[in-house]
């Protein structure tokens, strides 16, 4: 169930419009209000997955900087830093971008032995990260937390989390707590 939670907010994640930069014309490009043309210069928005596509081709520069490992450090220092119902606002693609640096830093490690330290620590952040993350959510849903006091701060990822936790946790306590 987890799985199609997170499924489902990567293709949300890839329909998601972003900001390119043209870098060479093009006739038909599907946008949010139809099918537009644009000519070198251009700024548009256009979705996650044509961008990435067309990015490959060399036809437009995404206009978002790239997840870093330094950003996952720095996230992960700052997330440790906060008390326990708070959570720092990540971006929000985090999960879905740093799948993407794990799979380039695996990829790049294969050529040289330093990329593989690099590595070996991106993935240690990143799971730092998660587990510290996934501690406040798992106390927030085990003490009945309030969501609005906390919700805006998760990422997509995370509300499914927390809400498939919090109805378990109600529903279990429901039933060894039921009288009949």
């Amino acid at each position: 169930m987890i799985r199609d939670y997170v499924r489902l907010a990567s293709v949300y994640h890839l329909l998601s419009t972003v900001r390119v930069a043209v870098l060479k014309d093009l006739d038909s490009v599907r946008t949010e209000a139809g099918w537009e043309s644009f000519i070198r210069g251009d700024e548009a928005g256009i979705p996650l997955w044509q961008a990435a596509a067309l990015s490959r081709r060399g036809y437009v520069e995404l206009r978002e900087q790239p997840l870093t490992d330094g950003d996952v450090a720095k996230y992960l220092m700052i997330e440790r830093g906060l008390k326990g119902g708070e959570f720092h606002r990540l971006r929000e693609r985090f999960y879905f971008e740093v799948r993407d640096l794990l799979r380039r830093a695996r990829e790049d490690a294969k050529s040289s032995p330093e990329g593989m330290l690099k590595v070996i620590k991106l993935e240690s952040n990143v799971t730092d990260l998660v587990r510290v993350r996934l501690r406040k959510i798992v106390q927030i849903a085990f003490l009945g937390g309030k969501p609005e006091d906390f919700i805006d701060s998760l990422l997509m990822e995370e509300r499914a989390l927390f809400m498939v936790m919090k109805d378990l946790i109600d529903s279990w306590e429901g039933e060894v707590t039921r009288s009949e």
